[in-house]
């Protein structure tokens, strides 16, 4: 077996003990026991049947991976032991987060670095998040030092929504309403001050470039470009958002490796014109990891930004990319940092296997579609627009209960908009910074774009009979990947044997 090949194995390995771990609880001790009979199977087999040792040794890549989930557990949730209290809790620390407007309140992540309750400090050094709700003026800014005083509380879920495992997915436990805010001098380490210090400057950049295109472009499309360029959907207006749900395009407006992808194309293609093309690289490589960022570094997009990282680095190497390789240990990256985000961060999942189809179900798919017309890229977009929503639609479905009947015709004529509408509001916002006159004058552009974008979407999503309701349990859904995959399978080992069959004559 190729050393490739035992890598991406035990990459898999891992990936799969934190899936198991996110959804059984097992006692520490028990954890520990289950270590023993793969030391035992290495310590016999050493030298002797390697394929047993690495079978072994996989084991025991599997159980680290369920450790791993125990140990965030237990490392991010002791200000829970402090929750639903009779006594008001002291916290301080600095926001870790932007600040989010909701209307008639607002909302911001607070990095909890020291805990008091009354006449008493905690010892422990803390660093974990909670969820601060608050009036929506003032708004702080990210890495504001401040003292919280009030009551901790528990998330509960309402509704159809589960709101914990929500919030979950970002390490937060803990809610605090409303509580009393004061500034504070607490004193951080060298490398946090610079953190904070580096990660508000572009947080700054964020800000600025988005009142430049909103000064640029009336709404509803300024927030339409801010969405699709960083993510920002909060100030999307609430029908809009119901018309992308319908036509089947919310994604366009969640940063993705699409985004990432043509932020990376254009950064290259840009820098080629003055510098080499080693410089150029690490360049784009930057930018990548500034536009992560800037957008609130979600796991999709993290996802997104190390694929793209990785793109690059194979091109600019000369080495072959292997893309199932570079997956799985993006996979294990993410979910090394993150172990919570495997089972709780819905985008993480579906953005997952969409790249899964994309990679594997559209090179199989395009035998069957070899008469696509090229004009505009329509077959290599139909190709990708089908294999991803053929993977994601199980998800969509337990999740949403809503499946689009216009999703591909629409994503067919509103996708090879989109980078030309990430180009125009890019050049909309840097040119709105240096002088507002021009801002104006270019957004006309992006305004144009972003209008056709709009348009098609009322009109996909005002056409009679759109979307379907459909609620799908768990276990549906993994009966239809099993199903999914057999087919990848049967598609797979059907195009080999054509193959061999060709090559025979």
């Amino acid at each position: 077996m190729h050393k490739s090949q035992l890598f991406f194995i035990l990459l898999c390995c891992f990936v799969a003990g934190v899936a198991v771990g996110s959804f059984l609880a097992f006692p520490q001790h028990v954890l520990y026991l289950f270590f023993i009979p793969p030391l035992i199977l290495v310590g016999i087999f050493w030298r002797r049947n390697w394929k047993m040792v690495f079978v072994a040794f996989s084991a025991a890549i599997f159980l680290f991976g369920i450790l791993r989930v125990f140990d965030a557990r237990v490392s991010t949730t002791f200000v829970k032991k402090f929750a639903e209290t009779n006594f008001s809790s002291t916290l301080n620390g600095y926001v870790a987060g932007e600040f989010q407007n909701k209307g008639e309140y607002g909302q911001f992540v607070f990095r909890v670095k020291e805990l008091k309750v009354p006449d008493f400090t905690i010892p422990e050094e803390l660093n974990e998040n909670i969820l601060v709700i608050t009036d929506s003026f003032p708004r702080y800014r990210y890495g504001d030092k401040l003292s919280l005083e009030g009551k901790i509380s528990l998330p509960k879920n309402y509704n159809d929504f589960d709101y914990i495992s929500y919030l979950a997915k970002d390490q937060i436990y803990t809610i605090s309403y409303r509580p009393e805010i004061k500034e504070t001098g607490l004193r951080l380490g060298f490398f946090e001050k610079m953190k904070i210090g580096f990660f508000g400057r572009i947080f700054s950049f964020k800000n600025k470039f988005e009142n430049a295109i909103g000064m640029s472009v009336r709404e509803p499309h300024a927030s339409f470009l801010n969405g699709i360029l960083l993510g920002s959907k909060q100030n999307i207006p609430e029908d809009l958002k119901k018309d992308f749900n319908t036509a089947g395009i919310s994604h366009i407006t969640a940063i993705s490796g699409y985004n990432i992808t043509i932020v990376a194309l254009l950064v290259s293609w840009f820098l080629l014109f003055f510098f080499r093309r080693n410089v150029a690289f690490w360049f784009s490589v930057g930018a990548i990891f500034v536009f992560t960022i800037l957008t609130g570094a979600s796991a999709s997009v993290i996802r997104s930004a190390l694929m793209g990282g990785l793109v690059l680095l194979a091109n600019n190497s000369g080495r072959l990319y292997d893309s199932k390789n570079s997956l799985a240990l993006v996979a294990f990256l993410m979910v090394l940092a993150n172990p919570m985000i495997l089972r709780y961060d819905v985008g993480f999942q579906l953005s997952f296997m969409a790249t899964l189809g994309i990679l594997y179900l559209a090179p199989l798919l395009k035998n069957y579609f070899k008469k696509l017309p090229s004009v505009l890229n329509f077959g290599e977009t139909f190709l990708m627009t089908v294999s991803a929503q053929i993977m994601v639609l199980p998800l969509i479905l337990f999740y949403f209960h809503n499946l689009s009947l216009v999703a591909l015709p629409a994503n067919l004529l509103i996708l090879p908009l989109v980078p030309l509408g990430m180009l125009a509001g890019f050049v909309t916002g840097i040119a709105g910074i240096i002088l507002p006159v021009l801002g104006l004058v270019v957004g006309s552009v992006a305004w144009l774009v972003s209008s056709l974008v709009i348009f098609l979407a009322r009109f996909f999503s005002g056409l009679p009979f759109t979307t379907l309701n459909i609620f799908v349990s768990w276990y549906a859904v993994a009966l239809i990947y099993v199903l999914i995959f057999w087919f990848l399978y049967y598609l797979f080992r059907k195009q080999k044997i054509r193959q061999k069959t060709d090559s025979d004559f």
